[in-house]
């Protein structure tokens, strides 16, 4: 196809794979090649955890989902990447020259756009954005995904006060104790 480009696809969540089809083949300037990315979606137990392999496995096979539907129809490759999208994206650019990031997928944050923007190439949405969070939910969302710089002290600080307040509650019932048997 004549004027088309090479597209990075950051697959984010399970978004059937006609749906893929149909939105890249709406796109203004066409396609030549696609890569997809899909990065592994971790919930915050499995990330505080460390327990990625379900989710990088679940990411592969989007990935190969969206290889098998694309592969008739453009040369398309993929990989599973870092459950961070941002830094998924910039893994896939150092060997897949994009010209265009398409963000597709029901998991897309609202705020990926201006994250993204830092490579300079112009995104396009499949979908259209969820609605923008509070910056308290924002705040907490990088906490629980490990994204924000401040988790390790927060949770340092989370798991030493919970630590403190079995502690207390349990002088407490020692001195209750203390005192039902009149040892006070």
């Amino acid at each position: 196809m004549a004027g088309g480009r090479d597209v990075l696809v950051l697959l984010l969540g399970d978004l059937p794979p006609a749906e893929l089809r149909t939105g890249l083949s709406r796109l203004p300037a066409g396609v030549d090649r696609v890569h997809v990315v899909a990065p592994a979606l971790v919930g915050a137990l499995d990330w505080l955890a460390t327990a990625e392999d379900r989710a990088q496995r679940q990411a592969e096979v989007r990935v190969l989902e969206a290889e098998w539907t694309l592969s008739d129809w453009r040369a398309v490759d993929g990989e599973a990447g870092d459950a961070d999208p941002v830094q998924a994206v910039e893994d896939a650019l150092r060997g897949f020259a994009a010209e265009l990031i398409v963000i597709a997928g029901p998991a897309a944050d609202p705020d990926l756009d201006a994250e993204l923007a830092r490579f300079g190439l112009p995104l396009v949405r499949l979908q259209p954005a969820p609605a923008r969070r509070s910056a308290f939910s924002r705040a907490l969302r990088g906490l629980a995904t490990g994204r924000s710089e401040v988790t390790p002290f927060v949770l340092f600080l989370g798991v030493n006060g919970v630590l403190a307040l079995v502690a207390g509650l349990l002088s407490l019932l020692a001195l209750l104790v203390l005192w039902l048997l009149g040892g006070l």
